[in-house]
């Protein structure tokens, strides 16, 4: 059983990251005024891989990463990275920042199909009934001003 303390600094700490998440959306249509978005992109790349180095540095942490999980790393970091970021700065020349963000509300229910297909996860009522809500929450917000 996982203690109690723990449940609620992992909610903590799940919560922060939702909340940078949705001011990325906000602060990246922000910049896009003045940045194209792979200058953007280059930028907050290195200032996030400047702020893991220094974490690697202060800790002192030896970073040893087998050579068969480099590919994976490869396709992971191309696929989950650059371009989701890529699209995302892109789409946010021409769409809101909230319209951006409630679109991206769509990542678990592409997660539940992926998994199905690549992991061959069992598709469950209750995984059901959440797709089926969030899509349905996703299609009620975006389309609100179109009627």
């Amino acid at each position: 059983m996982i203690p109690v303390k723990t449940k609620v600094a992992a909610s903590l700490y799940a919560t922060m990251s939702i909340s940078f998440w949705g001011i990325s959306f906000v602060s990246t249509k922000a910049v896009l005024d003045t940045l194209d978005p792979y200058t953007l992109l280059v930028l907050r790349f290195a200032i996030g891989a400047l702020f893991l180095l220094m974490i690697l540095l202060l800790k002192r942490y030896r970073l040893t990463i087998p050579l068969k999980f480099i590919p994976h790393l490869i396709v992971l970091g191309v696929l989950g990275v650059f371009i989701h970021q890529v699209i995302q700065a892109t789409a946010l020349l021409t769409i809101d920042a909230s319209s951006a963000g409630w679109m991206i509300s769509f990542s678990p229910v592409f997660t539940v199909i992926l998994s199905m297909i690549f992991l061959h996860e069992k598709m469950t009522v209750p995984k059901a009934l959440g797709m089926i809500i969030a899509i349905t929450g996703v299609l009620m917000v975006t389309t609100a001003r179109s009627g």
